[in-house]
């Protein structure tokens, strides 16, 4: 073997030795009851009573020729077959994964998006409808308002002129005026009653 085909090994192979790292001798023998290599030593102090032991090159003779070669070049080939299938499946997964989530994702969103915008309709219909009650409802109590100013001011002649009346009026006079004011005080009963809180 050639130093560049020697360096071509892989590690684990190039670090295997041809002598025994227990009685430092050369491998001789192989026991196929203990299916290993065995030096000269191995033999005297391990292997007395195993009846199976053949020269090194026996063993080695066959390795390259024997069936288990092709078989495990096979079963590698399957190995790497399979493995390499179970990577594709494994990419198209991760990929279909991913387009689902990015499905997801833009489906999260288009229903965010609708129920923004239906919360945003209503929160403006809402509003609407608000501000149209609340217009309604202040311009009726501005001209509420408007109409009892009117009274508070006719109230007030009216205050001044039963002054006037008790001041300076004969009986008749105040007879008959005093009949007209509590018609005129009648009138403006119901907005006495709103100004006190009573109910009318």
């Amino acid at each position: 073997m050639s130093a560049e085909d020697y360096h071509q090994l892989p590690t684990f192979i190039k670090e295997i030795s041809s002598q025994c790292k227990e009685h430092q001798e050369r491998f001789e023998r192989y026991c196929y009851f203990h299916v290993c290599l065995c030096c000269v030593q191995c033999i005297t102090d391990k292997h007395q009573k195993c009846q199976d032991i053949k020269p090194r090159s026996v063993i080695l003779n066959q390795v390259k020729s024997s069936a288990s070669v092709p078989l495990f070049e096979k079963d590698l080939k399957n190995l790497k077959r399979n493995l390499d299938k179970a990577l594709k499946y494994m990419k198209k997964r991760i990929s279909a994964n991913n387009t689902k989530k990015t499905e997801a994702v833009d489906e999260i969103r288009h229903m965010t998006k609708l129920i923004d915008d239906f919360l945003n309709e209503l929160e403006q219909t809402i509003l609407d409808d608000l501000e149209s009650k609340h217009s309604k409802l202040k311009s009726e109590m501005v001209i509420l308002v408007q109409q009892m100013e009117q009274r508070a001011v006719q109230i007030n002649q009216l205050q001044v002129e039963f002054t006037k009346m008790t001041q300076y009026a004969t009986d008749l006079q105040m007879y008959v005026g005093l009949k007209e004011m509590r018609k005129l005080h009648q009138s403006n009963k119901i907005y006495r009653r709103f100004k006190t809180g009573r109910p009318i």
